[in-house]
């Protein structure tokens, strides 16, 4: 009977302890955060127009990114923000392929291709929401982002006649805009899991792609022009430090 005695009071000592620590970080105005979280990126429609002069065909694969911003709450609820985030995602040739197939240029086609590689710095307004111990936020930002786009290489045969063609990588820049939330859970005094949830879009235009066709022995080297309205939405997890 002593024994269940004590269990009992433990567990009820242990409910107190769980609930005061609760309380306490619920009545805890945090103004800042500083966020680090990694995730997945997903290319999805953009709301950048394209440009039916400049097409390509090289499109974009899930891929990863990584996430670093920071904020501060200057009223009750709004505040302002920044953010850095990098996104990898593999490049995408099966159009490429179907495109080259119909054209009856050689056969036995194959394609591979680089990783897109891109960074958007951004910054804007937020607004932010409290209840015990979760805090929510909703954001709109806008920046600048540099893209790298992939370089690319098709494979094939005409009458035994090897056929390569490659497209260079090559880096251009572009302005950015944003919607965003984030959902935080406080654990410590100062320390918060967290997940986010991006929709970026941008348009970067590669005015000088530089395209080598090689027909067995023979070279011919041309400047493409393409323009790539991106839009990614990334879901990241991660750790936030309040303050």
């Amino acid at each position: 009977m002593k024994k269940i005695c004590i269990s009992v009071l433990f567990a009820i000592s242990t409910q107190v302890a769980v609930a005061q620590k609760s309380f306490i970080l619920s009545r805890i105005d945090h103004r800042g955060f500083i966020n680090l979280s990694g995730g997945v990126s997903m290319p999805i429609q953009s709301l950048m127009k394209a440009d039916p002069t400049a097409t390509s065909d090289v499109t974009a694969l899930r891929g990863s990114s990584m996430q670093v911003s920071a904020g501060y709450r200057l009223g009750r609820f709004l505040g302002v923000m920044g953010s850095v985030t990098n996104c990898l995602n593999e490049s995408g040739t099966g159009q490429m392929l179907q495109n080259i197939q119909k054209s009856h240029l050689g056969a036995s086609w194959t394609a591979n291709g680089g990783t897109w590689n891109c960074t958007h710095a951004m910054a804007g307004p937020y607004a932010s929401f409290s209840a015990g111990l979760w805090m929510f936020d909703v954001r709109v930002s806008g920046g600048y982002s540099w893209i790298q786009r992939p370089s690319t290489e098709l494979k094939g045969q005409y009458f035994e006649v090897p056929i390569y063609i490659r497209t260079s990588q090559l880096r251009a820049g572009g302005i950015t805009a944003g919607v965003g939330t984030s959902i935080r859970c406080k654990i410590t005094r100062n320390l918060a899991f967290a997940i986010h949830g991006d929709y970026v879009t941008t348009r970067a235009s590669f005015n000088n792609v530089n395209s080598t066709l090689t027909i067995g022995k023979e070279t011919v080297n041309e400047t493409l022009r393409e323009v790539h309205p991106i839009g990614l939405l990334n879901l990241n997890g991660g750790l936030s430090l309040l303050f």
